[in-house]
């Protein structure tokens, strides 16, 4: 019973109905469209050799868009193709210092170069001839069904005695009886191939939105530009995301910690409290220029000269940054040869480790070490129990882990983060050539347990 009415289910859908209506507006706008385009080009080749025709193919060429525009939209409304719009315009010369003839030049070879605008006029062609079709069909599915129900009723009828016919004619009675008896008899098969105009309609208007996706969409290049530019724009946002966790959410960390330092001494040692505001000032004032720096990245005015990045030599400036702040930091360090993204990566370590340990144990110990490990660079970041009266932890963002780990995959190391003998301790290995060994040189180094986790 299901399978039946799926069957006939076609014949009063909606979407029936709205295929139709696409359908029977399709020939007329078929006809229109083909028109245009027949006239327009004919007349701009036959006059081309006195160059009255050349702004008239270009006229043509420039309105495919809008025409393959107002198809999709209505392509998209009554058979709900879903087809994305073309984004993107036709491209003039990238240099604005060249000549203006030059640049209309580049702007009308492009727009003959256009596949949006051909796969436009192909669309054109092609509904020419689907036109007419899909115009009898659609008429024929409205006509037919509301026909044969009404022959069925009247056979019936007459069968059932219920109407009569009169003449003189015995021989034409006869005939009509016949048919009558015939269709009554056959009624059944017939009403079941009512849905069939109905199936068909549905088929013609699927090849209609197949055929549309293609002419009237984007192209598979454009389709790949877009992707390509929202991976790019991701990258950006996820960089920027990184910059300002980073960057300002270290040197506002320190300014809490300088704070909270001040406010404690502020009766007992007053120079220290004087102090602790001029340093709060001053990397207030670097937080605000490393904010601009990522606002005109964000809106692309790099013009200017910018700061290099941190790298490995900025980390002792960082210790006493810290140490300046209040954190009681000790400082071990053995710098090798290291490419400048595993240095601008060790300096980020570091960072966000500081940075964690002024958040979540505030007047604790900590201790610094890097050193070379092999073949590759080892961090290690220790801290104690927070102190009894260093105050209360202050609430983080929470992502500052989670980004040492992503930095340090990305350049195929290994990190590890935890608590240890009642503190916390942060470690990192970070390759100096293509790939970390699997085996440690030292097995009682602090990072060998980070190299059991790489595989040969």
């Amino acid at each position: 019973m299901t399978a039946l009415r799926s069957y006939f289910a076609p014949v009063w859908d909606a979407h029936t109905w709205t295929a139709i209506t696409y359908l029977v507006l399709g020939l007329p706008m078929s006809i229109l469209w083909f028109t245009y385009a027949v006239v327009m080009y004919s007349v701009g080749l036959s006059l081309a050799i006195v160059w009255v025709g050349v702004p008239i193919l270009i006229f043509a060429q420039w309105t495919l868009r809008p025409i393959g525009a107002v198809e999709r939209r209505s392509i998209n409304t009554l058979l709900d193709a879903g087809v994305p719009p073309v984004v993107g315009r036709v491209p003039a010369a990238a240099d604005h210092s060249v000549a203006v003839t030059e640049r209309w030049r580049v702007w009308i070879l492009n727009l003959w170069r256009d596949g949006a605008r051909w796969r436009a006029l192909i669309w054109i062609m092609a509904r020419i001839v689907l036109g007419p079709v899909s115009f009898v069909l659609a008429v024929v599915a409205v006509v037919v069904p509301f026909a044969v129900v009404g022959a069925v009723a009247v056979a019936v009828a007459r069968v059932a005695g219920i109407v009569a016919v009169n003449g003189d004619n015995q021989a034409l009675v006869e005939v009509i009886d016949t048919v009558a008896y015939w269709v009554a008899v056959g009624s059944p098969a017939i009403v079941f191939a009512v849905p069939t105009l109905a199936w068909m309609v549905r088929g013609l208007a699927i090849t209609h939105r197949v055929l549309g996706r293609w002419a009237l969409g984007p192209g598979a290049d454009q389709m790949v530009q877009a992707a390509t530019e929202r991976a790019e724009l991701a990258e950006q946002q996820i960089r920027i995301d990184q910059e300002l966790h980073d960057s300002i959410g270290h040197m506002i960390t320190m300014n809490i910690i300088q704070a909270g330092a001040g406010a404690h001494v502020f009766d007992t040692d007053p120079e220290f409290a004087r102090q602790a505001l001029k340093t709060i000032e001053e990397r207030g004032r670097a937080a605000m220029g490393e904010l601009d720096r990522i606002i005109a990245a964000i809106r692309g005015d790099q013009h200017e000269s910018r700061a290099p990045l941190p790298g490995i030599n900025d980390i002792g400036r960082l210790i006493e940054e810290s140490r300046a702040a209040g954190m009681d930091v000790s400082y071990a360090a053995e710098f090798p040869q290291a490419p400048a993204a595993v240095g601008r990566a060790a300096f980020t370590v570091v960072r966000e480790a500081l940075t964690n340990v002024a958040r979540h144990a505030p007047g604790a110990t900590v201790t610094v070490r890097i050193a070379q490990d092999a073949d590759a660079l080892g961090i290690e970041v220790l801290n104690g129990k927070p102190s009894a009266g260093a105050g209360r932890p202050h609430g983080g963002g929470g992502r500052g882990l989670s980004g040492i780990r992503d930095r340090v995959t990305l350049l195929g190391g290994r990190s590890s983060a935890g608590a240890e003998n009642g503190g916390f301790a942060v470690r990192a290995l970070l390759p100096l050539q293509a790939t970390l060994s699997e085996n440690s040189a030292d097995p009682s180094s602090p990072w060998a347990s980070l190299r059991e986790r790489v595989t040969a």
